[in-house]
């Protein structure tokens, strides 16, 4: 009889703890909202998720670098609408003071003015991005545009990924931005610095001739700045595209990762207070089956 009484506390035991396990397991679902917390739980589920993680780490980080390269070039933008202004007000400039209406001495005051946008021009082409000069190439340590406008950059373009295995530049070489190429240098161009210079030397000098010279090379520059200005639009259309597509993606992966490991509200809070019912249930039994009576004892 003692045997029997013995089977019967071990099987009363086992169910009692069956049942607490279980509840605390719901409990856990109900904390945590996760179905899957090891890999006993769902070995299959948990290798999806684990992957799904993987690509959404993956997609964040090339968001990153789409928003380095959208900074680089809304710098880049900003400096080129720089120059852009500072070109149409030396043109505006020039074109008045070419006129026989002014005299020496305002032409010698709208060349301070073309002064303060030479120096504009070269703190523009000095632009930076996070300590990074944005028209320097690779040489982006250290400023590309000398005080007396010699470009001092080189021709390097940067690349970052934008997604798996596709890359893109988020820079633009500048040197002809800045510089005259050998072609150009025939046909009698100056960069871009030493076109306001003669600009202002010839408001100093009170040379109308220079100064009307100069408006043929200003607006020269105007079409190179503005074809600049296009080429970064372009790059971030394009950049901005994919970022959005990204975005779209790491939405999706993250919606599949959700179905994979997380709990339904309503199902883990009625599956715990089924645990929990039936918990105290068996709570009940196994006091009433394992109170002794004396006919028990004496037995």
């Amino acid at each position: 009889m003692r045997v029997a009484e013995n089977q019967r506390y071990r099987q009363v035991n086992d169910q009692v703890s069956k049942a607490k396990s279980a509840n605390a397991r719901s409990l856990d679902d109900i904390s945590t909202q996760k179905t899957i917390r090891e890999i006993s739980d769902n070995p299959v589920g948990l290798t999806r998720a684990i992957r799904y993680k993987d690509q959404i780490g993956s997609y964040e980080q090339h968001v990153r670098n789409m928003d380095l390269t959208k900074g680089y070039m809304d710098t880049s933008e900003q400096a080129l609408t720089g120059l852009t202004d500072n070109l149409i007000r030396a043109k505006e400039l020039s074109i008045a003071m070419s006129s026989d209406t002014y005299d020496a001495a305002s032409r010698d005051s709208a060349a301070r003015e073309i002064r303060e946008i030479i120096n504009e021009v070269v703190l523009a082409g000095n632009a930076n991005y996070s300590g990074r000069y944005v028209f320097a190439g690779f040489r982006n340590q250290t400023p590309p545009v000398t005080e007396d406008g010699n470009f001092i950059g080189d021709d390097g373009k940067i690349f970052v990924e934008v997604s798996p295995g596709a890359f893109r530049p988020i820079n633009i070489p500048a040197r002809t931005l800045f510089s005259t190429s050998d072609e150009d240098r025939k046909l009698g161009h100056f960069n871009l610095v030493q076109a306001l210079q003669n600009t202002y030397e010839g408001m100093t000098h009170n040379d109308k001739a220079t100064i009307q010279k100069s408006m043929s090379e200003l607006e020269f520059h105007m079409e190179k700045v503005t074809s600049y200005q296009a080429s970064i639009g372009g790059m971030w259309n394009s950049i901005n595209n994919t970022q959005q597509r990204v975005a779209r993606d790491i939405d999706a992966s993250k919606a599949t990762l959700s179905e994979i490991e997380d709990a339904d509200a309503f199902q883990v809070t009625s599956d715990f207070k089924k645990t929990e019912a039936i918990l105290q249930s068996t709570l009940l039994a196994s006091n009433k089956v394992l109170q002794p009576s004396l006919l028990n004892f004496l037995q």
